[in-house]
């Protein structure tokens, strides 16, 4: 029985910082390495005694492993003889480098193993051999991958009967997997449920670069810092100075992200291996509320009135935070380009000018927030998804604020 499943996609970047803080990233791992990490709990002495023999003589050695957070029940009964079976697209993408699956009753009856000759996008998987036995509808297929048994596997014994221990798994690659169908790979994205986090109406892409769409539920407190690019001369001794590097100050952000849904999930998965952990930049907003509007915007106005004044104090020498996404009530957003802040005439409510004036009245009343619209790279090449149960899982995300 396992209490809970984890799942890492890890990525390699090797990270150039120049003196005024911009980068140049190299993907050193053109493939995610993918890891696995699954607690247990021995109930019976047969399953305490498996466990403790399993990592007491089998790590370091490759064996074959069930991806039980990918399981599929099969909604239809499954006859002797024959030579495919069907699951949902939904559950197809853990099944790329797969050579085999497991068709599984319960820790007590059991299951079999067929090699697989091929996957569809449909989500055909064809047998190398027919079916031996009928298989009753809610019966679980399961991909099974090879991997490497890790060397920091560890178990507590509760008493003479009962153990509980975390088995650490690295997958390798499977040369006999068959093709994993293109319209399912990472480039892919699948179709989300009604109820998503798709709720701001971002476009998928933004100046040829992509766009983070999901929305954390502030399940936790959201994390952040800023970090000026300054060094401090010091020398202990009498004063000091800063030398000021660059006017763009770094915001590093942290989120948690509940996914409800396989395709929620595994499209969070695909975006963060399309980006290769931290290689490739995106757009983001910061989903503050960062900007308060002065009533409403009327049409060809170069400008946007604020209530806060100070805009032109912080912001204006940074080349970053020159672009903003005003959400609406209505489900859209528009982006919108800073050229640069100021006051208003009378010093009451700050000014910030626009690149284009504006094409239609923007009404207060219809906003529901505005935030800067940030270029990031994810701020770790490990994504570690925790699955709590087949359909739901969480993520923390971490979010550098970088130049392109």
């Amino acid at each position: 029985m396992a209490e809970k499943i984890t799942e890492k996609i890890s990525y390699l970047t090797q990270i150039h910082t120049a003196w005024d803080g911009t980068e140049q990233r190299m993907a050193l791992r053109n493939e995610a390495r993918r890891y696995l990490a699954y607690d247990y709990t021995g109930m019976e002495s047969w399953q305490s005694q498996y466990l403790r023999m399993l990592i007491y003589s089998a790590q370091t050695q490759l064996i074959q492993f069930p991806l039980w957070h990918a399981g599929w029940r099969f909604r239809e009964k499954q006859y002797k003889g024959q030579a495919s079976i069907q699951i949902s697209t939904d559950a197809i993408w853990p099944f790329r480098n797969i050579g085999a699956v497991e068709l599984w009753l319960g820790d007590k009856a059991g299951g079999a193993k067929y090699d697989l000759k091929y996957l569809t996008g449909n989500g055909v998987l064809g047998l190398a051999k027919q079916l031996k036995t009928d298989w009753c509808r809610g019966s679980v297929v399961l991909p099974v991958a090879y991997g490497i048994l890790q060397q920091d596997d560890s178990f507590t014994n509760i008493h003479a009967n009962s153990s509980e221990m975390t088995i650490n798994l690295e997958l390798i690659q499977n040369q006999n997997a068959p093709d994993f169908p293109t319209a399912w790979d990472e480039y892919h994205d699948e179709s989300l449920p009604y109820k998503s986090r798709l709720i701001g109406g971002l476009p998928t892409s933004y100046m040829g670069s992509e766009v983070w769409r999901f929305y954390s539920q502030w399940e936790e407190d959201i994390s952040a810092k800023f970090t000026r690019n300054a060094n401090r001369l010091d020398y202990n001794t009498g004063v000091f100075r800063f030398d000021l590097k660059s006017y763009n100050p770094t915001e590093s952000s942290t989120a948690d992200f509940v996914a409800f849904s396989r395709a929620e999930i595994y499209n969070m998965q695909r975006f963060f291996m399309r980006r290769k952990g931290q290689w490739q930049s995106f757009w983001a907003p910061t989903w503050l509320n960062d900007i308060e509007l002065q009533g409403d915007q009327p049409a060809a106005r170069i400008y946007l009135l604020a209530n806060f004044t100070g805009f032109w104090k912080y912001y204006q020498k940074s080349s970053r935070r020159k672009t903003i996404v005003v959400f609406y009530y209505d489900g859209t957003c528009e982006i919108v380009k800073i050229a640069g802040y100021s006051l208003d005439d009378t010093g009451t409510y700050g000014k910030i000018y626009l690149d284009s004036p504006l094409t239609h009245d923007i009404r207060k009343a219809r906003v529901r927030l505005i935030s800067f619209f940030c270029r990031y790279r994810f701020s770790s090449d490990d994504l570690i998804t925790n699955y709590e149960t087949n359909e739901i899982a969480t993520m923390q995300i971490g979010f550098q604020e970088v130049d392109a």
